[in-house]
């Protein structure tokens, strides 16, 4: 976090502990954000997008404005909360816009779900906010729904609310007089209900193991289930040295690990590991994977 453009590298960290913490969800082309910051710069901003086009738009804002109070993180925002931030830490969550997924199917992918709007409510304080616009009806109504169902906000709503900062297409759906409603859920205690949440448990070493050799090129476009929640999908292989690598993907609980797995020769026997060229959020799930993997022949 010690570079200009303060980009925080989700597998270099433990936790994010910034003090007065704002954070926006999918920032966009980072208008909005950034103006934010300039208003208040006595309070730090967490910027958190699954863009890379958008990272590049707000890195240059940053830089081009000196803006000293902003950080940026790409990385879905479930694991975000979930693996970084503290519980009654942040003071004000904005989410502008999201994709409404309007179809009843798609429903499970939308930010505002009971399980999203749990765990960003968990890392609220008592008294800070959840501020959500969107131009969708059916997406303003699933949200407010959800948020009845937590029993812990005082809930305001708006119809074309005038923020200090709008963002560009905000502006111009106002003109075109296009709907827009507001939805604040300010917390005024923890949620009455407990909601069973999407985990992933981290290990702090990368695990090890023995093994005979494997020969990876018969791995090459497999897929394989290793339980309910952990698949594994191998890609090409490589060899360099006394080293083989696969180009792996490994879905734990909805999250996805993108690494290479590496089989190195030591003495009589083979170390079984993740590539150190790999950057990965260490976890159970990993080691899980490696276990599996080195019994591979005997399944």
């Amino acid at each position: 976090m010690k570079n200009f453009i303060q980009e925080i590298n989700p597998f270099r960290i433990n936790s994010i502990d910034l003090e007065n913490l704002v954070v926006e969800i999918g920032f966009g082309n980072g208008i909005y954000i950034s103006n934010l910051a300039k208003l208040n710069p006595n309070k730090n901003f967490l910027g958190i997008e699954i863009s890379g086009e958008s990272v590049k738009k707000l890195s240059k804002i940053i830089k081009k404005e000196h803006l000293k109070n902003v950080y940026i993180i790409k990385m879905d925002a479930y694991w975000v909360f979930y693996l970084f931030l503290k519980d009654n830490k942040v003071l004000e969550i904005y989410i502008n816009f999201p994709d409404p997924w309007p179809k009843k199917k798609h429903a499970h992918k939308r930010l505002t779900t009971i399980e999203n709007l749990y765990l960003f409510t968990k890392k609220l304080k008592i008294g800070g906010f959840i501020q959500i616009k969107t131009d969708d009806l059916k997406f303003y109504n699933f949200t407010i729904e959800n948020a009845k169902i937590l029993n812990c906000f005082e809930i305001y709503t708006y119809e074309n609310f005038k923020d200090i900062i709008q963002t560009k297409y905000e502006k111009k759906w106002i003109e075109q007089n296009k709907t827009i409603w507001t939805i604040k859920l300010i917390k005024k205690e923890e949620p009455k209900i407990q909601v069973r949440l999407k985990e992933i448990r981290r290990i702090f070493e990368m695990p090890k193991i023995k093994t005979d050799f494997i020969d990876f090129r018969m791995l090459e476009n497999k897929i394989m289930k290793i339980d309910e929640n952990l698949i594994v999908k191998f890609f090409k292989s490589f060899q360099r040295d006394d080293e083989w690598l696969i180009e792996t993907l490994l879905s734990e609980n909805n999250y996805v690990h993108y690494f290479f797995t590496s089989l190195r020769k030591k003495d009589g026997y083979y170390i079984l590991s993740i590539s150190n060229f790999s950057e990965v959020i260490i976890t159970e799930g990993i080691k899980k994977f490696l276990e599996f993997l080195s019994n591979w022949k005997n399944l």
